[in-house]
């Protein structure tokens, strides 16, 4: 579009591009808003270009072009409308290509919805009987799925747990976080009378239960030989074809469960997985303007709206967790730096902040008790002291 502009420009000699308000800005601006900021740039960059060697052509002086007031005055104002617009074009395209990737993400979970109720329908003439002497219909499995639909781990999390004691009577739930080494469990959210959930599981020192479930990973009742102090109950939640996190129930009613409850449990199992993994996916795309680029280190304000997520937790859950802080020093360094010292001596479940207008570092440990502050302020404080930070 601009070398016809050009070309007419220049076989007409209408010297277009001299004049303060012409077509070439117009198509410059028009730019930015279609394509972008960047888009726009060069279109400018190219329209001033052909201004500076149109002006030379004609013997103008080019120098004035860059001193006289008017000129640059003009030249600043269509360069500041470009950026603005090319600014509101890149916005407005991450906005719709958020809601784009939500719209396509709702319609994969209407699929996934309408295969299972295409299934249960197919299977229907055989197990007529069974679904009759079972206390959940089509429209409560809906229900459940629905249930789920939530935007955030953390809710989906909570949901499971009111969705265990309302339609399976379940006490006593907790959900567990599995490291990545399969070494250990931490504990995400439990909803118990007594505090029956240690934070911390190591599965060398577990119970034969929870080793015979890592075996299988697939869910594990208790059986006669295990001890008594085990669950009733261990279901694995698979997140990206690994079992990333367990659902241990304490108290369950097996006598009152038929068969077909027990495979509506497994479902609801699988589904918890598939919510968690599509709600981390969303996050993970609108994540990128809540940290540090190049590190997983959250700014202040996101920081604050995950410890005060953890202080819901606390109160609705019991669930402890403690925030330290640590001034750096004023001696450079990057964050990535930083970075790679701290987490190597955090779990995969604690959160890290950095304040960058006070240059403070801030850790959020979910699950760690107000007792254990001081023993873990001084050993991270010790590392960055021996590191330089």
């Amino acid at each position: 579009m601009f070398a016809v502009l050009i070309g007419i420009d220049l076989v007409f000699s209408l010297g277009s591009i001299q004049n303060d308000l012409n077509l070439f800005y117009v198509a410059a601006i028009l730019f930015a808003l279609r394509y972008g900021t960047i888009f726009g740039l060069i279109s400018f960059a190219l329209l001033l270009v052909y201004k500076v060697v149109y002006t030379g052509f004609v013997g103008g002086d080019i120098f004035l072009l860059f001193y006289d007031t008017n000129s640059l005055l003009t030249l600043f104002y269509y360069f500041a409308l470009t950026v603005i617009v090319g600014l509101f074009s890149t916005s407005f395209r991450e906005r719709y290509e958020i809601s784009q990737f939500r719209n396509e993400e709702l319609k994969d979970e209407n699929t996934y919805l309408k295969e299972t109720v295409d299934l249960l329908n197919t299977s229907q003439t055989t197990l007529r009987q069974k679904l009759l002497q079972s206390e959940y219909s089509l429209n409560q499995l809906y229900e459940l799925a629905v249930s789920l639909d939530l935007p955030h781990p953390e809710l989906i999390r909570s949901e499971t747990i009111r969705l265990l004691k309302k339609y399976f009577l379940a006490s006593d739930v907790a959900i567990y976080h599995v490291d990545r080494s399969q070494k250990s469990m931490r504990l995400l959210i439990r909803q118990a009378e007594k505090k029956e959930f240690p934070q911390t599981i190591f599965l060398d020192e577990a119970s034969g239960m929870f080793k015979r479930f890592f075996q299988v990973q697939e869910t594990t009742l208790r059986q006669l030989d295990d001890e008594d102090s085990d669950p009733m109950l261990l279901a694995p939640i698979t997140i990206d074809g690994q079992t990333r996190e367990v659902v241990v129930i304490k108290r369950l009613p097996l006598r009152k469960l038929t068969t077909d409850d027990l495979h509506v449990l497994n479902i609801l199992f699988s589904w918890i997985g598939t919510r968690i993994e599509n709600a981390q996916t969303l996050i993970r795309k609108e994540q990128h303007a809540l940290l540090y680029p190049g590190t997983s280190f959250y700014k202040k304000d996101a920081f604050t709206e995950l410890v005060a997520l953890q202080e819901q937790k606390k109160l609705h859950h019991g669930q402890p967790y403690i925030v330290l802080e640590y001034a750096l020093g004023y001696e450079p360094v990057s964050l990535e730096s930083i970075e790679a010292i701290v987490h190597s001596y955090l779990r995969e479940i604690d959160v890290v902040g950095y304040d960058k207008d006070d240059n403070k570092l801030m850790l959020l440990l979910p699950g760690t008790s107000e007792e254990h502050r001081q023993r873990i302020y001084d050993r991270i404080e010790g590392i960055l002291i021996q590191k330089g930070v």
